[in-house]
């Protein structure tokens, strides 16, 4: 059931409401210090709010209401039709404005036009947030030390409005660490764009960067605007930044330094508010000493720099990423549809288990991984299509022939082969065991990886309520989630004593 807030002294005017939405819940409120009492422990879907009021006037009311409420919609009520009045509340943030007496169905129209702008606010809230957990660094599955001593660092990357260079072997997971840091900054309303530098030959690039306008060549029909534009307010991803053109450069320079930047065939700057995070598999530095990349560019870039270690560096991650992977690629291909699984095993729906045998885990470990990440994802796509479901185990012999034969350079996997692998008879000691990895510890991952991102999350809440003083509304406003939810965090973690 819906809710509406009217505030007027007059008891007539909330018969009337009471009447007009007998299908919604209407409370009542006499003056501004009736509303705020009710405000403390409701969350209306609309307020209905006079002018006229004894004590506080309604457009006082509303400069208060939009700090502190902005995601309630406000339809200002006045007896007196008077346009200055109404253009005020309006700049003040009314969603709009009704005039007294009413006409019914007027005042039905307009009510039910905030009220789906309210649902369909609480839907793009309600999408953005999914964003942001999609993407939050506790979503990054892993337990080795060098990767999660990058978590820290990443939370505290994001709320500073640097650029950041990261640098790593592709397929470690660059981009999904920058979308990271996008949305957990407070750009993550705005747009995250990502463009490949290496994908676009130097004449195209430059204007996806910076767009052209009318008439600037050959088939420049309209206007365009550039990436940069088009993440106006937001964050820009310059993937594979070592193979920017040098005469692209200074270009990428000046958004940075000047934040303006100049369309193909324009005879005007145009201001752009983009942070900027570069990616690249390259040695950016070497790159440098050797000429290939400008050192002003690369200092204005890597103001902080990250690694991302390489997937044979971090070998305790592959067993707890292959098995991850399995259940994905089990899920997405139709093989499993049973509730989440036990850490060592996938059940499917026929009540087989899919799980990887202590050989073919080993060859996994043992593997130098050369497309990282990204290459592991797709060997347990294939390993899921292929495996047998009366076994439901992913033996040796389903792994590619590289993987198999421990081919540590040879890159790409082969072509499938019905010939034994070559592996000994009597298995040795597990990866699993060798790296130190209990099936406990494994299992506890996600408790894990929940922990910190509790810490991550505590640590955010008592910084920003210390930048507002403590005020709550203030400090839940700047969070971006409802005063309520802040309220239910702070008790549930015992943070009132902290404050």
């Amino acid at each position: 059931m819906r809710q509406i807030l009217v505030v007027d002294d007059e008891p007539n005017i909330h018969w009337l409401f009471r009447e007009l939405l007998k299908d919604d819940e209407v409370m009542s409120a006499g003056s501004c210090k009736e509303a705020t009492s009710v405000l403390e422990s409701k969350e209306p879907d609309l307020i209905m709010l006079d002018i006229r009021l004894p004590g506080q006037s309604g457009i006082e009311f509303l400069d208060t209401l939009k700090k502190e409420r902005p995601e309630i919609p406000v339809i200002i009520m006045t007896a007196y039709g008077d346009v200055k009045t109404a253009v005020r509340a309006m700049k003040a943030g009314a969603h709009d404005y009704v005039t007294k007496p009413f006409d019914k169905e007027e005042l039905r129209l307009i009510i039910e036009g905030a009220l789906r702008y309210r649902t369909l606010s609480q839907e793009v809230s309600r999408l953005k947030r999914e964003l942001e957990e999609k993407f939050h660094v506790k979503n990054i599955i892993t337990v080795s030390p060098k990767m999660l001593d990058l978590f820290p660092i990443i939370e505290r990357v994001s709320s500073a409005d640097v650029s950041v260079l990261i640098q790593g072997e592709s397929g470690t997971g660059k981009e999904l660490v920058a979308k990271a840091i996008h949305y957990a900054s407070p750009r993550r309303d705005r747009p995250f764009v990502a463009v490949n530098c290496a994908a676009l030959p130097e004449s195209l690039l430059e204007s996806e960067l910076f767009g052209y306008e009318e008439g600037a060549f050959t088939g420049a029909r309209k206007r365009k605007p550039g990436r940069l534009e088009l993440a106006q307010g937001g964050t820009v991803l310059l993937d594979e930044v070592g193979d920017l053109p040098l005469a692209v450069q200074p270009k990428i320079l000046r958004a940075l330094e000047e934040k303006t930047i100049d369309r193909l065939g324009g005879t005007k700057s145009v201001p752009v508010d983009v942070r900027i995070i570069a990616a690249t598999h390259r040695d950016l530095w070497q790159e440098v000493q050797e000429g290939k990349f400008r050192n002003d560019l690369y200092f204005r870039l890597a103001v902080i720099p990250l690694h991302i270690p390489a997937l044979r560096e971090r070998p305790e991650d592959i067993p707890v990423l292959a098995r991850h992977f399995l259940r994905e690629a089990a899920i997405s291909s139709g093989r499993m549809t049973a509730p989440p699984p036990t850490p060592s095993s996938l059940r499917r729906t026929a009540g087989k288990i899919l799980r990887i045998s202590d050989p073919a885990m080993d060859l996994l470990v043992g593997y130098s991984w050369p497309g990282n990440v990204r290459e592991l994802r797709n060997v347990m796509q294939q390993v899921t299509l292929m495996a047998d479901d009366r076994t439901g185990t992913i033996d040796p012999d389903l792994l590619p022939p590289n993987i198999r034969t421990d081919l540590r350079n040879q890159v790409g996997f082969g072509s499938w082969t019905s010939s034994p692998a070559s592996v000994p008879t009597t298995a040795p000691p597990s990866a699993q065991s060798r790296l130190g990895i209990t099936d406990s510890q494994v299992g506890d991952l996600k408790a894990e990886k929940d922990q910190i991102a509790s810490e991550f999350e505590k640590e955010r809440i008592l910084d920003t309520l210390a930048r507002f003083g403590g005020n709550r509304t203030k400090a839940a406003a700047a969070l971006g989630i409802s005063r309520r939810t802040l309220h239910s965090k702070i008790k549930k973690m015992g943070l009132a004593e902290k404050e």
